[in-house]
């Protein structure tokens, strides 16, 4: 599968207000209910609440892959947000989240899931993509990387 069906310039968000957990989700659901990647707002947010208190989503670096399946998406996609440091989303190495990866993909897409968390993980792990993320200005930006630095193959 290829990344680039996954990704639509207009889910990649640039917002410093957004510094906490309720206003991330409220806002990127927002979003993709308005871009119609899902049908209902408050039950794609329960979800994503739902799988955070399986355990935080927030990796390392202040990045953060917040993702969930559900009912309410019609079609798997990639968000991405550049927002304040969230103060009540923290990662594992205990820096404040401020770069969001959200995955949304339909209930029973578990492979496409799966799938996209890897590819995400794997891009993470360099230094010098993370770099480039956040030193990225607009929506090109962050497609161009995701898109043609390693590949957009899953």
């Amino acid at each position: 599968m290829d990344i680039s069906s996954m990704i639509d310039t207009n889910c990649i968000l640039f917002d410093s207000t957004i510094q906490s957990k309720k206003d991330l989700f409220s806002r990127l659901a927002s979003t993709l209910e308005h871009n119609g990647y899902i049908s209902n707002k408050k039950r794609f947010i329960k979800d994503l609440e739902r799988r955070e208190k399986e355990s935080s989503t927030g990796i390392e670096d202040g990045f953060g892959i917040p993702h969930a399946k559900s009912k309410a998406v019609t079609n798997p996609v990639i968000v991405f947000a550049h927002t304040g440091k969230i103060k009540d989303y923290v990662a594992l190495d205990g820096s404040l989240i401020e770069y969001v990866f959200m995955l949304a993909v339909p209930e029973r897409a578990s492979d496409i899931h799966l799938n996209i968390l890897s590819y995400l993980a794997r891009k993470l792990m360099n230094k010098d993509f993370k770099l480039e993320l956040k030193q990225a200005r607009d929506a090109e930006d962050i497609q161009s990387l995701l898109m043609n630095r390693g590949g957009s193959s899953l």
